[in-house]
């Protein structure tokens, strides 16, 4: 009896504890926050070869922080990127690792400041560095779909039609001296319009976009969170399976 009268008390004075506890206040770092899996599939077969999961952070000033892995069997390929833009998707910095076929490839950091874009890589063939002089505008491409989709965000609706939209694009492949380096180049973008697009996550009002005549991307509104990817020419098509969104 004195045992039971005793867990009683213990109960009782552990739920009065965790009653006494602060009620958790929002993180005063983030003004909204989302995260999301993609998933990666061969359009015709429906076969699922990979999976990229992402967490977005919006912070007080407007910028917003992406944090990104993707694993695709075709390539045997494991990227991890964290990516910063500022309240216009302008670049602010990034960082991207890179595994392929079982090794290492290396590790970069990005970063944008006034006109010029700095690139130094950790690689297995030793540091490597870039300095590009830059525009007002420019995406960073670092082959995570949860921020390659963020070109659609420098698209100027107001000024239609196609746009080249300048880009720094990083070797994809993981191969060769310079595998962590990429090079300055344009996508050539086209607004096709607005569409309602249902995927496994659910339905969303969409910013249709067309890449190069090539890459059809169906972004969302104020984040440019990426619902659908479609690449005809080699049979894909990607898109979000879930997602989970809070203040």
């Amino acid at each position: 009896m004195a045992r039971l009268v005793f867990a009683c008390l213990v109960l009782i004075a552990a739920g009065s504890a965790a009653a006494s506890e602060p009620v958790p206040t929002a993180n005063s770092n983030i003004t909204r926050w989302a995260t999301g899996t993609i998933a990666y599939r061969v359009k015709s077969t429906g076969v699922v070869n990979g999976y990229e999961t992402w967490r977005l952070s919006v912070h007080p000033d407007g910028s917003r922080t992406m944090s990104a892995t993707v694993q695709y069997a075709p390539r045997n390929v494991q990227r991890h990127v964290v990516q910063r833009v500022d309240a216009s998707f302008k670049p602010l910095d990034a960082y991207a690792l890179y595994w392929f076929d079982g090794q290492w490839r290396g590790s970069a950091f990005v970063r944008a400041k006034d006109k010029t874009l700095t690139v130094t890589a950790n690689t297995p063939y030793g540091d490597q560095s870039q300095t590009f002089e830059i525009g007002d505008t420019l995406a960073v491409v670092p082959h995570v779909l949860a921020t390659d989709s963020w070109r659609a965000m420098l698209y100027d609706k107001a000024k239609g039609g196609a746009q080249a939209i300048p880009a720094y694009n990083f070797n994809a492949t993981g191969e060769g001296p310079t595998a962590l380096l990429g090079k300055l180049m344009s996508y050539r973008l086209t607004y096709v319009g607005p569409e309602s697009v249902s995927v496994p996550a659910g339905t969303f009002a969409t910013d249709h976009y067309r890449i190069e005549d090539v890459v059809d991307i169906f972004v969302t509104s104020p984040d440019g969170m990426l619902v659908k990817f479609i690449y005809p020419s080699i049979d894909r098509e990607h898109y979000l399976v879930e997602t989970r969104r809070g203040p």
